[in-house]
């Protein structure tokens, strides 16, 4: 067992900043090497920092105490002596533990898996976490990366703005559902986005071939993108308009296909040609058409 010194005439011989390191947060698990005299900022960091060793028969323990003169925690006993088995799972690691570690992973690499996770944490802190823990933490550690998923939805109308302020002659529908008290916001339902400058640009350069597909959206709240897509002279992949919307229906297709009809034009005008890979969205599309044809000539008639 090993102690700081204490006597005045060894603290006089050398700078006690010079013979004690300081803890630095950071740094790769496993490579932390305490030693007796090793000072932490604070005693939660001391603790967040340092393991304890579940077995009480072990011989291995640690000690640390405030240092009022320099203001820290210092390691004063330290016995690196472990009789234990190694364990793969520590009670120390729990959600908010996990949610701080992985904040700093996900500011990295943002796309980051579960199971990417879970490796990072069994390879650098040989730890073998509870899938529902790991879970929950990762969804902690997003919310303060992105934001709260929720409290983004109440800045959609600000964000269709700055499009529409950015983008001047751009589309841009955002569909809500009303509440039965005035006061309470309304809830988003979907969105449709069409900018002025891939329109332009789909109609002056691109083939006259408008894909159209849907996708699940993999956030916690769900939803699915559809999309209209178009290809360039260079046979990549050019958007066209998009829409966001609680599912795959009909209803939802025949409203998205309207809004693409009023910001292309008449398709046949523009020889414009679709392909789906499901054929009741062409079928919906001829639908509309006919539909806004019927309306337009009823209104010239009368």
């Amino acid at each position: 067992m090993k102690t700081p010194p204490n006597s005045e005439d060894e603290l006089e011989e050398v700078d006690s900043d010079d013979v004690f390191p300081a803890f630095r947060e950071g740094g790769r698990f496993g490579e932390l090497r305490l030693e007796v005299g090793m000072t932490f900022t604070t005693k939660m960091e001391f603790k967040e920092a340092v393991p304890v060793c579940k077995d009480a028969s072990c011989g291995w323990l640690v000690y640390a105490s405030n240092n009022t003169e320099n203001n820290c925690w210092q390691i004063k006993t330290f016995m690196d002596d472990h009789t234990c088995a190694r364990e793969t799972k520590n009670r120390l690691a729990n959600r908010k533990w996990l949610a701080c570690k992985l904040v700093k992973k996900l500011r990295k690499y943002l796309n980051l898996r579960h199971s990417e996770a879970a490796q990072y944490f069994k390879t650098k802190c040989d730890l073998e976490l509870n899938k529902s823990s790991l879970t929950r933490a990762l969804g902690d550690a997003r919310s303060v990366v992105y934001g709260d998923a929720a409290a983004q939805y109440g800045m959609v109308r600000d964000y269709g703005l700055t499009l529409l302020k950015s983008n001047p002659g751009s589309t841009v529908t955002v569909g809500v559902i009303p509440q039965p008290n005035p006061d309470d916001d309304p809830i988003f339902e979907k969105m449709y986005v069409c900018l002025e400058g891939c329109k332009k640009g789909f109609m002056a350069g691109c083939k006259p071939l408008i894909g159209l597909d849907g996708a699940f959206l993999k956030t916690r709240h769900g939803g699915q993108i559809l999309s209209a897509i178009g290809q360039d002279a260079n046979n990549h992949i050019y958007v066209i308009a998009y829409a966001i919307v609680p599912v795959e229906n009909t209803e939802n297709w025949r409203w998205f296909l309207e809004l693409l009809h009023q910001d292309l034009g008449d398709y046949k005008k523009n020889k414009l040609c679709f392909i789906s890979d499901m054929q009741k969205v062409c079928n919906i599309y001829r639908l509309s058409l006919k539909m806004m044809f019927t309306h337009w000539a009823a209104d010239y008639i009368c």
